[in-house]
């Protein structure tokens, strides 16, 4: 767990300070000089692999912007081409950066995942969609997980939560062996675009098979209940789902492709690194001490250290945030 927990909070941190813009660019003849004095300083590393081996020894480590990025902002700058996962890269780092992608999003640029992402999360989900039906994709997942939603959303979590503890952990409402496919699906996102047999890519592409063919049936269960009349409540995320199945608004492989994608975000996020953080803290009183007093302290000198370098003292005196 521990690992995992470090292997997430690297994650975030490199997804905080430096957003991955992968660029598919079409090779093509006559792509001389003139487009090259286009591009930021880089190195492509070797062809179609690039630099993808540092980025994953520098993942496994949880290294993966002190020892990736880092280096190469320093010697290109904020702004620097690669080559990861067999596809020419931008790597964007710094707040300007960021909010002008960010806000030029389905104007001056497209999103676009690694293409073994996009093969495990589904060609159907919000995450490939654009234009209308992103939009109308968004407003679901937006209204359901909204204020509105949540009011709904998080007292049924809590009592599944509570009737877990009651049971004293021994009961848990997942078939036999669905915690294990989850987790060879998870291991083959960001693996290499490589499928043979005995491969993470191979194996998690036959998880992700049996995972849609048990949330074919779920679905199909609940489209039959709400054509009978048992609707639910029409707010919930996947009934909302479903109920636009029935209208003919998306198709069911849209509607399991962002239940998959959904499920995976809400586990490799940094909300449960975050949460997992908290359950580190309350179960380790003098840490939480520790960390309580150096904000105290931090907020006392708060205003000598705005007439200062302030970047310099976070760095040196945020000890035990940085440990946590």
């Amino acid at each position: 767990m521990a690992v995992q927990i470090c292997f997430l909070l690297s994650w975030a941190l490199f997804c905080s300070t430096a957003m991955l813009v992968a660029i598919f660019l079409k090779h093509r003849k006559g792509c001389g000089k003139s487009t090259d004095r286009k591009l930021p300083p880089g190195e492509m590393g070797l062809p179609w692999i690039g630099e993808t081996a540092d980025f994953y020894r520098s993942q496994r480590g949880n290294q993966l912007f002190e020892e990736f990025v880092q280096p190469r902002v320093a010697k290109y700058g904020k702004i620097f081409k690669t080559r990861l996962l067999g596809s020419p890269t931008i790597i964007v780092n710094g707040a300007e950066a960021n909010r002008f992608f960010l806000s030029n999003e389905f104007k001056l640029v497209i999103s676009s995942w690694p293409t073994t992402s996009v093969q495990l999360m589904g060609i159907n989900s919000i995450m490939e969609k654009q234009g209308e039906q992103h939009r109308f994709l968004r407003e679901i997942i937006a209204t359901s997980l909204g204020p509105a939603g949540l009011e709904i959303l998080v007292p049924k979590i809590c009592d599944s939560v509570q009737l877990y503890l009651d049971r004293k952990l021994e009961w848990l409402n997942f078939e036999p062996g669905t915690l294990c496919t989850f987790e060879r699906v998870l291991e083959g996102v960001f693996a290499a675009p490589v499928s043979f047999p005995g491969s993470k890519l191979s194996r998690a592409k036959k998880a992700r098979r049996e995972i849609k063919e048990m949330l074919i049936k779920v679905v199909r269960e609940k489209r039959k209940e709400m054509e009978s009349g048992l609707v639910g409540d029409e707010r919930m995320l996947f009934t909302r789902f479903v109920s636009g199945m029935i209208r003919g608004e998306i198709s069911e492989e849209e509607v399991i492709d962002n239940v998959v994608l959904l499920v995976f975000a809400a586990h490799d996020t940094t909300s449960f690194a975050i949460a997992m953080t908290f359950k580190m803290l309350a179960e380790h009183p003098d840490c939480h001490s520790l960390l309580l007093q150096e904000h105290d302290d931090i907020s006392e000198q708060e205003e000598t250290w705005r007439k200062s370098n302030v970047g310099r003292h976070e760095e040196n005196e945020i000890y035990m945030a940085s440990c946590t």
